[in-house]
């Protein structure tokens, strides 16, 4: 009852602080209006059990996938409305809209539990403090609450990197190739781990990131994104 009254509470404060807005056209009082969901397809259950993309899209994107990641799922196309949340928690630190993101990555990895933990993709330290905060951390915090599964920032970035989207894909592929390292005193071996990212590209840096930990002992590694570029 408590729990619940507090709760309760927090959103109400986060609504004064972030009122809510679709991520779509801005509309006010709604993290996602009706017209602006309805413009978007998001992935859903009939989909490529490896890559994750919904058979209906007529692609499919496995052979693309890094050796080290076992299965990917994403909540949708990197386009729309969900372009738009992806932006406003990513630069604009907007953890109230992930109050509505979160039980969407959670449905979106319901095949892929049960899993140990969750392994954010981390930013080098240099631009950690520059940004403020590390928004994968965010992300997998709050999934974890939704699913119940623990956070374990599992991995660092040992040298900072040139921003990916600047990059073509070889460019991407060189540019992260060592970029990573487990944290001192995490141990991975024999876990089950799913890696988090806000969005995924050419798979490069969640690759990387697989590698690591694979490496490491792993059992296996799948991926989580709130979207997906197609």
């Amino acid at each position: 009852m408590l729990h619940d009254v507090l709760k309760g509470a927090g959103v109400f404060l986060l609504d004064i602080v972030y009122p809510r807005h679709c991520s779509g056209c801005g509309a006010l009082g709604v993290w996602l209006c009706d017209k602006c969901d309805g413009g978007l397809d998001l992935f859903g259950a009939d989909c490529c059990p490896g890559c994750g993309i919904p058979w209906a899209f007529g692609i499919c994107r496995c052979e693309e996938l890094p050796d080290a990641i076992e299965r990917v799922r994403s909540v949708g196309p990197y386009a729309g409305w969900l372009s738009g949340a992806v932006a406003q928690v990513k630069y604009h630190g907007e953890w109230a809209r992930l109050e509505h993101l979160a039980p969407l990555l959670a449905r979106a990895i319901a095949d892929l539990l049960p899993a140990d933990a969750l392994v954010p993709v981390p930013l080098h330290a240099s631009r950690r403090k520059q940004r403020g905060f590390n928004q994968t951390e965010k992300i997998a915090v709050r999934l974890s609450e939704e699913i119940a599964v623990p956070v374990e920032l599992a991995l660092l970035r040992s040298r900072r990197t040139t921003p990916q989207v600047r990059l073509d894909g070889e460019g991407r592929q060189q540019n992260v190739l060592g970029a990573f390292a487990i944290s001192p005193g995490h141990l991975v071996a024999g876990k089950r781990l799913i890696l988090v990212d806000d969005v995924i590209t050419t798979g490069a840096t969640l690759g990387e990131c697989a590698q690591v930990l694979r490496a490491a002992g792993a059992v296996s590694v799948d991926v989580v994104t709130i979207a997906r570029e197609l």
